[in-house]
């Protein structure tokens, strides 16, 4: 194995993951949302129905040749090992592998803790060959760009150096995008495009994609939005598998890894929009994963309890490393099938 690409998309719960549509949301006549919009594109009476109709890749190919983890019903677990439950400690905890209860804010903090991209790209055969790409304005911190030496564009950041024409549109397309969210978060579509085209361009072997729309359109009690922040998220991953597939230094050496940084409330209680520590069920998760070292264990039903912090040892461990740092780090999940 050579190469890993995460990509992450903030607050997407694992209820919509595994079942599609939430049946009391689409059915919410008092919602701020449209609810019609719901039921004409996402819903069906059978769950496993609903879920193929928002996340068609999810379902027909991811199940087939990766695997999916955090399907509570079955009792098979994804959790937040950090107490807080909400994104940098999230994503602290995903690529450090270390659930650090200092990390306790969405401050821009530089972060202390190695993460996995820091600690592999010190290695001769990925030194220079990583990038962070993340609609969040925060994501420089979480991977301390100042000390990691990282490429990191996040926010409304443009990428620089010498740039194709597309890549030169791209940035100035997130500039013309509305700008939603009032709080340094760009569009996903703005962060894939351009994460995607410097994919195509510069062909690194580590990649993250860092996405966020699904919780920003949760707290904005926008259901609709949310779900298709989900379908996106699934039509995006098809794009990047489809590419990987048919890439030559890419195809069949490279581990796509898909996961969320927290989860949410439910809609029994009406706390579907929240989460943090104070919100039950905003520590639940999921986690995919697909690649030619990946076992083919399709949703996983067997009773277990994962983290997310397993992460950061398991994308080391795919690529035949060992993710050693100053800190404690999570062991590996066991995904690996060579």
């Amino acid at each position: 194995m050579e190469n890993i690409v995460v990509v992450t998309m903030d607050g997407l719960r694992w209820q919509e993951v595994f079942s599609g549509a939430d049946s009391l949301l689409t059915f919410d006549t008092t919602a701020i949302y449209s609810e019609g919009y719901i039921q004409k594109k996402f819903w069906h009476s059978s769950p496993e129905e609903r879920r193929k109709k928002l996340m068609p890749f999810f379902w027909t190919e991811l199940v087939k040749k990766g695997v999916l983890l955090g399907n509570r019903n079955y009792g098979n677990y994804v959790n937040n090992a950090n107490p807080f439950w909400f994104s940098y400690p999230g994503y602290n905890e995903i690529f450090t592998g270390f659930a650090d209860t200092s990390v306790n804010s969405n401050d821009k903090i530089p972060n202390k803790n190695e993460n996995v991209f820091e600690y592999l790209n010190k290695l001769p055969e990925y030194k220079g060959k990583t990038a962070v790409f993340g609609s969040w304005d925060v994501s420089a911190s979480i991977f301390n760009e100042g000390r990691s030496g990282l490429m990191v564009n996040d926010g409304f950041r443009n990428v620089e150096g010498k740039l194709t024409e597309r890549q030169k549109l791209f940035n100035q397309q997130q500039h013309e995008m509305p700008n939603l969210f009032h709080d340094g978060e760009r569009l996903d579509v703005a962060t894939f495009n351009i994460a995607f085209e410097y994919m195509k361009v510069n062909k690194p072997k580590l990649i993250y994609f860092g996405l966020g729309d699904a919780d920003e359109f949760a707290h904005a009690g926008q259901y609709e939005y949310y779900l298709d922040a989900a379908q996106n998220l699934d039509g995006w991953i098809k794009q990047l598998w489809d590419y990987i597939q048919s890439t030559p230094g890419y195809a069949n050496k490279t581990t796509l890894l898909i996961t969320t940084d927290h989860g949410r409330g439910s809609s029994v209680d009406g706390n579907w929009k929240h989460h943090g520590s104070k919100i039950d069920g905003a520590s639940e998760m999921w986690i995919a994963a697909i690649g030619p070292y990946v076992k083919a264990n399709g949703e996983s039903k067997t009773k277990a309890q994962f983290y997310q912090g397993q992460v950061a040892a398991t994308i080391a461990t795919l690529l035949g490393k060992e993710f050693k740092t100053d800190h404690p780090v999570l062991p590996p999940l066991s995904l690996n099938s060579k």
